[in-house]
């Protein structure tokens, strides 16, 4: 036989082989369409089903009975192939599916404070501290040094970087002839045990699970300020404009407590860098959120 009669016969082979394939692909996904009709399942749920789902999850879908919150989930921008079964259940509990998507994607689907891991602390400025983060008792920053009194209330420090761009941030402030403060900044494990058993969990964080202890946090007020009177100063609208700019994020906004788990705390700022802090910004997600869909789900923190 010559050589080109085996060519020929080579392709005929690939390209019926190429066919069957095809062929299969056809009725395997007109045998799903097919079942998920049977489920219930309108066509465009179907469609969508299908161009966002992967066969394992098409598969326990077609185990399980109908169900309206579905589509919505898979549809909402931050969704999360794994958590999909959290999300379902989750919606049983919460009509809004944007809220079900936010809440199983931090976590908060459980109890504070439950299913708690270890904060990965090679993340540096990135990493995440909440209430289901938390870092070790002997963690303590190698770089921490004093804030200067010009710059804040008497005894606090912070990390070097963190005080380098604070001051940069302060020195822009004060040319607008604003006055911006620190009055609590970082704290040690034991620091953190003595704040938690004066306020407990209704105003404090447990040991091992707040941000001070990264040294990457200041609560930033001005003169004569308690509390969240701070929202209603020129401080506080500058830092709303100009905050990211110098790496810095508001960590608890207002609205958001049953992502963060915490009061809206209109003077606490979290340090991640420029960069990151800017991408925080511009999504309008807490850093909880934004850490769960981009740093660990993406990879692309």
């Amino acid at each position: 036989m010559k050589k080109e009669e085996i060519k020929k016969i080579i392709i005929i082979v690939v390209c019926v082989a190429i066919l069957v394939s095809i062929i299969m692909l056809i009725k395997g996904c007109d045998s799903t369409k097919s079942d998920l009709k049977k489920i219930g399942y309108s066509k465009d749920e179907i469609n969508t089903i299908i161009e966002k789902l992967n066969d394992e999850e098409i598969t326990k879908i077609l185990n399980m009975e109908y169900n309206e919150n579905l589509v919505n989930i898979i549809n909402e921008q931050y969704y999360i192939p794994y958590n999909l079964d959290r999300y379902l259940s989750y919606a049983n509990k919460n009509e809004n599916i944007k809220d079900v998507i936010s809440i199983v994607n931090v976590g908060a689907d459980n109890e504070w404070y439950t299913n708690t891991k270890e904060t990965n602390i090679d993340e540096g400025i990135k990493m995440l501290v909440n209430k289901f983060h938390y870092l070790k008792e002997d963690y303590s920053p190698d770089d921490i040094v004093p804030i200067s009194n010009w710059y804040a209330y008497e005894g606090h420090s912070t990390k070097k970087e963190v005080y380098d761009k604070y001051v940069s941030m302060w020195e822009a402030a004060n040319k607008e002839g604003l006055t911006l403060l620190v009055n609590s900044s970082y704290r040690t494990f034991e620091d953190q045990q003595n704040e938690y058993d004066i306020s407990n969990d209704d105003y404090a964080s447990r040991p091992g699970f707040s941000e001070h202890q990264t040294g990457l946090a200041l609560d930033i007020v001005t003169y004569d300020i308690i509390g969240n009177e701070f929202e209603n100063t020129d401080e506080f609208k500058w830092l709303q404009e100009n905050a990211h700019l110098y790496g810095f994020i508001l960590r608890y906004p207002k609205g958001k407590e049953y992502i963060t788990g915490y009061n809206y705390e209109s003077w606490h700022y979290r340090y991640v860098g420029k960069e990151l802090a800017t991408k925080v910004k511009e999504s309008g997600l807490t850093y909880d959120e934004y850490y769960a869909y981009y740093c660990e789900y993406k990879k692309a923190c």
